[in-house]
């Protein structure tokens, strides 16, 4: 079966508003491919359906290029929340929260909400000269199924950014062993 990728920037629009062992980040490819088309549906059901975004948050937006459905399967989405710091270049830094899954009454889809602290990070404690520099500094994140028909919503706080990444299962299956 030919390798299919997928852009690394599809579509990502803010509207004023542990890794899986068998799955692997995707590279770009060209925008002029099929794979690059976003389904009309997606955006048709984001203006229907989905809320706008409550005092204090922003609505993002990720329009993912259209796959059909049985290739959808092999997909995953990575959500990272985050804030770009100045940090010291020497410690690990991590922002805490969470991503909740809710429902929109009515229509059967979902939207994500980020909960939790994500001014103050958390960081290790390691000597050494320092470095400073403006570094995206990660909170929560979570994998999503891959679903082209419809908008992937996340609700941040104000001043946050949201990235991310589609991840592809290998292409074969693996039996595991009994022992």
């Amino acid at each position: 079966m030919a390798s299919h990728r997928l852009p690394a920037l599809c579509l990502v629009a803010s509207l004023s508003v542990s890794v899986l062992p068998a799955l692997r980040a995707t590279d770009d490819v060209s925008a002029s491919s099929p794979e690059a088309a976003i389904d009309p549906g997606a955006v048709k059901n984001l203006e229907a359906a989905y809320p706008q975004p409550p005092a204090g948050k922003e609505r993002k937006v990720i329009l993912l290029p259209h796959k059909e459905r049985g290739e959808e399967d092999d997909f995953q989405v990575e959500l990272v929340v985050g804030r770009t710091m100045v940090t010291d270049g020497i410690n690990a830094y991590r922002l805490g929260g969470r991503i909740v899954s809710r429902d929109i009454e009515g229509w059967g889809f979902t939207y994500h909400d980020v909960e939790g602290d994500l001014q103050n990070a958390a960081q290790t404690l390691v000597g050494g000269p320092e470095n400073p520099a403006p570094r995206f500094v990660a909170g929560p994140r979570t994998l999503i199924p891959y679903n082209s028909r419809l908008p992937v919503v996340v609700m941040v706080p104000e001043g946050c950014e949201l990235k991310w990444r589609v991840w592809r299962a290998d292409a074969a299956l693996k039996t595991a062993e009994s022992r």
